[in-house]
């Protein structure tokens, strides 16, 4: 029996080990953080993605490929968390909103949104038990008239727009479930504290060196995955893995807020297309806020990103950054979502970002709306795997275990 190690512990990295023990492989499960999924699968807005907001993919396979993950995500958890009912903690619906500066305007956004909603149709066709995080929806989409935008919204920044069927998780509760899989399979060994060094291969093995709390070590691996995210290239490179064009690493902040009485279970809401930001409403009073001018304040073309990134993707910021910041994404989301300046920020924190591309979201030609370069490159029995979102995660994991098993 071939003997599998992954390593990276987000939600990559543990459903990839979930499916290979499921099939009855045993599976080590280095990561290099305290606790598992504790980075940027736990640091982001837990939007599982319908493909809405990538409209400006000319060649429209990110839509497709995110709503096809969307509409397998929870079936996949399904199998590894064992009950057809567990609770991840659903957002309230999402209204995608124009700004006034989109480079795409409502009727270019409607256009691609109606070419989704015929894939979405097809996709209920041909899959009779569908579901979309145990919802389903009958559209994808509805346009909203201009004034009940505005008296919603206000019209400061924001022109015309969509209420959606598109919701967010609590990464919290879905780490949680993930975590608890994990942890009570059997066929999973848990390394924590454990980063890998180097790697090398001979005779059809790989050594992975690794430090820890107690120092330097060595493990032997038939079959090597790597699903690090932002520490996967340097990895990549000693395996001799082309590295891909373009490839960008940014540190992006989130603010998690309780909310105020009166805004409790009103709408989340995104701003497209360019550079603006997101309320995801949760249920339980919380709110994630993020203001992309401000949230994105780590931005590096290296292999591997600075290492002063680690600190804020532990949850670990200074307590004047975190006011800074929280301040700011009050300001200026009060301007398109009114009387969110009255909330209570209580989680500061970040998630690096792993993408291609040279220039920033307002570019309409950036690479950056682009997500569809995903799946795993392979040289041998060593694999690295590209996540490109949570979304996607589950669906890849299934897709990749059943490709190297030949199934």
């Amino acid at each position: 029996m071939n003997d599998y190690k992954i390593i990276g512990a987000g939600i990559q990295g543990c459903t990839i080990a979930l499916e290979l023990a499921r099939k009855g492989k045993k599976v080590t499960l280095i990561e290099r953080d305290k606790l598992i999924f504790n980075r940027a699968s736990l640091r982001n807005e837990g939007k599982v993605h319908l493909g809405l907001v990538y409209m400006n993919d000319p060649s429209f396979k990110t839509p497709s490929l995110m709503l096809k993950g969307a509409l397998l995500f929870r079936k996949s958890l399904e199998r590894w968390i064992g009950k057809k009912s567990f609770d991840l903690g659903l957002s309230e619906p999402f209204y995608y909103l124009v700004a006034k500066d989109s480079f795409l305007k409502a009727e270019e956004l409607e256009k691609g949104y109606q070419k989704l909603q015929e894939q979405f149709e097809a996709w209920k066709e041909d899959n009779p038990d569908w579901d979309y995080l145990g919802t389903k929806p009958e559209k994808l989409y509805e346009r909203k008239p201009q004034s009940e935008i505005q008296r919603i919204f206000g019209n400061q920044l924001v022109e015309e727009g969509f209420l959606t069927a598109e919701l967010a998780v609590d990464t919290s509760k879905l780490r949680n479930h993930l975590r608890d899989a994990v942890l009570s399979n059997k066929n999973i060994t848990v390394l924590t504290n454990s980063n890998v060094e180097k790697i090398e291969s001979f005779g059809g093995f790989f050594n992975v060196e690794i430090t820890d709390s107690k120092g330097n070590y060595s493990l032997s691996a038939e079959v090597l995955i790597n699903c690090a995210w932002d520490g996967k290239y340097i990895l990549d490179q000693m395996m001799k893995v082309p590295l891909p064009p373009e490839l960008l690493h940014r540190l992006k902040y989130r603010v998690i807020v309780d909310l105020p009485e009166n805004l409790r279970n009103k709408p989340s809401a995104t701003m497209v297309i360019g550079r603006y930001g997101d309320v995801v409403n949760q249920k339980n009073g919380t709110a994630y806020l993020s203001w992309y001018p401000e949230a994105c304040i780590g931005w590096s073309h290296a292999v591997k990103p600075p290492e002063e990134w680690q600190l804020a993707a532990q949850g670990i910021v200074e307590p004047e950054l975190s006011k800074n910041l929280s301040d700011r994404f009050l300001i200026e989301i009060e301007k398109w979502y009114p009387g969110i300046s009255s909330s209570k920020p209580k989680i500061i924190d970040a998630g690096p970002i792993v993408a291609y591309g040279k220039t920033d979201v307002d570019d309409s030609k950036s690479t950056l709306h682009n997500r569809s370069d995903l799946g795993f490159r392979s040289i041998g029995n060593y694999h690295s795997i590209e996540t490109g979102k949570l979304t996607t995660a589950p669906m890849i994991a299934v897709n990749f275990v059943n490709s190297i098993l030949g199934e």
